[in-house]
């Protein structure tokens, strides 16, 4: 088994290369923005709703929350989910555009105990007891980094 080495995740980045987009995925990314503008905003906010409010029902019902969290958290979610949506009306199409490009190139950092960088897209990544546990009976060499182009 070959990887790039040991290290700790630190977080959605973007990637190298990123904000190059192709007017294809420009374009693209537009229409997916003024497509959004022609939804049924109540009926998505219901459906969400619907959504997480089964979710922590399931969670109570597990035992892993209490109603009272439960409620806190669904209360949380809803301020949230109104906030954004209040930025997003405040947007122009173009700055929405550009929003939605920007999250598509963030992806996990990995900074490796040996110095470097790896991207969540150039390699498989776990948590450190289950990689253990997976590969305990492969021979691990670790090579370097891979080259990248920031164009």
């Amino acid at each position: 088994m070959f990887l790039f080495g040991r290290g700790v995740y630190a977080g959605d980045f973007s990637r190298p290369g990123a904000g190059n987009w192709s007017d294809d995925t420009v374009r693209m990314a537009r229409r997916v923005v003024e497509e959004s503008l022609n939804e049924n905003v109540d009926g998505l906010r219901e459906a969400d709703d619907a959504w997480m409010v089964r979710n922590l029902d399931e969670a109570v019902g597990q035992g892993k929350q209490t109603r009272e969290e439960a409620d806190q958290n669904l209360a949380e979610y809803r301020r949230l989910r109104a906030e954004r949506e209040t930025k997003r009306a405040a947007m122009t199409v173009d700055e929405q555009v550009a929003e939605l490009l920007t999250g598509m190139d963030l992806n996990p950092r990995l900074d490796l105990d040996g110095g470097g960088t790896v991207w969540g897209c150039e390699c498989w990544w776990m948590p450190e007891a289950e990689f253990d546990k997976r590969y305990s009976k492969h021979t691990v060499v670790v090579v370097p980094e891979p080259a990248r182009s920031t164009a």
